[in-house]
């Protein structure tokens, strides 16, 4: 007798409203969509066929409905080998339905169940409290648990909630101060970026293993240097506290209660915005699933190597397939921009463009690392912008055209 050889497959798990709905929609369900985020709340898309119309009648869904789950992997490593991880839960918070053919897309965020948390505006002031105080009272507010994952204590002397709804106030808190926050599994969780990005990757992901791949520099958005400027609460006076290095410099209008306080501020507002610059989108073949919130190191991409943080991490299960897409930025050591007085920031040297440069060249040579580029681009924006201009373009390009004769000025290069 010729033996039967089982192929791995893969099937979502999925409860609505403590329902088992896999024997229902095993057959129609057509796409399953779940993001991992760190920037948002976590989420899911669920696209059945509604030949029937269940789904536009007596199974209509509705706001708030509860969604559980999940996705398993059958002889997935070999035969009798099941994997799976579990997804969440969820509350719908959109559904739309069209045909023909008829199809219902349901859709749902890891929010608390009490809707109040992103919908209801509140008024608060607190007077000598920490971030952790703030985000626990919260959290009781919903029943959620707190997960105040970072050793960081940040006392504020007085801190206000104006109009806002608690998730957007909490949010906007944390990411003044470096800090991420979801909501998962009836948890609050927050922690400190720098602190996440300092620990060691949980994959090292090879080039063979990945379908496909996009790598992205960009100088639009990022910045060499932040200026925060604030009011002293108690001298009532102006007082300005500079982050980094002069060149394109990012203006923070946030309230701070101290120059160590602004300062902390102008770093959080430097990095957040500076997350940008070397981004990479990574299609991988299916295997351990990778969370977000947690570093990678890629391997076999050439000067593109590194670590990388993850910002989110979908899984979409199709008739036809499983994917993993993977959103990361690059983490660079900020470490000889940040927190710099003028007297302490680095010599600069000059260099005269000859045909055949490109400043991703020049940064390779100056700083043994390609991304680095900004740096010159911003110490001579106007210079490579009018060269641009002389030679009938209308701008550079973000540093793409710089022409011979030019020359530069390479901050704390040394060949």
């Amino acid at each position: 007798m010729e033996e039967v050889v089982r192929t791995r497959r893969v099937q979502t798990d999925i409860f609505y409203n403590g329902v088992d709905a896999n024997i229902y929609i095993s057959d129609t369900l057509s796409d399953f969509q779940y993001d991992d985020s760190t920037e948002e709340s976590d989420s899911i898309s669920i696209t059945i066929g509604d030949a029937d119309g269940k789904w536009s009648g007596a199974w209509i869904p509705y706001k708030g409905d509860k969604i559980s789950a999940g996705i398993k992997l059958e002889d997935w490593e070999g035969e009798g080998i099941d994997q799976g991880f579990y997804c969440g839960e969820f509350i719908v918070d959109s559904f739309r339905l069209s045909g023909p053919p008829q199809k219902v897309v349901i859709e749902g965020v890891s929010s608390p169940v009490n809707l109040d948390f992103k919908e209801t505006t509140r008024t608060q002031t607190w007077e000598k409290v920490t971030i952790h105080q703030i985000a626990a009272e919260i959290a009781a507010r919903y029943g959620l648990t707190l997960v105040y994952d970072t050793g960081q204590e940040i006392t504020l002397e007085r801190e206000e909630q104006n109009g806002e709804t608690d998730s957007r106030y909490l949010q906007e808190l944390c990411n003044k101060y470096g800090m991420g926050i979801k909501v998962y599994l009836s948890q609050i969780i927050i922690w400190s970026y720098e602190e996440y990005e300092a620990q060691e990757p949980v994959a090292v992901i090879e080039r063979e293993a990945v379908r496909k791949w996009e790598y992205k520099g960009s100088v639009q958005g990022t910045y060499t240097g932040a200026r925060v400027s604030y009011t002293d609460p108690k001298k009532g006076k102006k007082v300005e506290a500079f982050i980094g290095r002069e060149g394109r410099v990012l203006t923070v209008n946030e309230k701070a209660e101290s120059v160590a306080d602004a300062e902390r501020i102008g770093k959080n507002a430097l990095r957040n915005a500076n997350r940008k610059e070397v981004t990479m989108e990574l299609t991988l073949f299916p295997n351990e699933p990778i969370p977000a919130a947690c570093t990678v190191r890629l391997a076999g991409f050439d000067k593109m190597d590194g670590i990388y943080f993850v910002t989110q991490a979908s899984h979409r299960v199709s008739r036809k397939e499983y994917s993993i897409r993977l959103s990361l930025y690059q983490i660079s050591a900020d470490t000889d921009i940040a927190g710099q007085t003028s007297e302490e920031r680095p010599s600069a040297s000059c260099y005269t463009v000859v045909k055949g440069d490109t400043l991703w060249d020049l940064a390779e040579t100056f700083y043994q690392d390609n991304t680095k580029y900004t740096l010159i681009y911003e110490a001579n924006r106007e210079k490579i912008e009018a060269e641009a201009k002389r030679h009938g373009k209308n701008d550079s390009g973000g540093g793409y055209w710089i022409y011979p004769g030019t020359e530069l000025t390479i901050p704390g290069g040394a060949k």
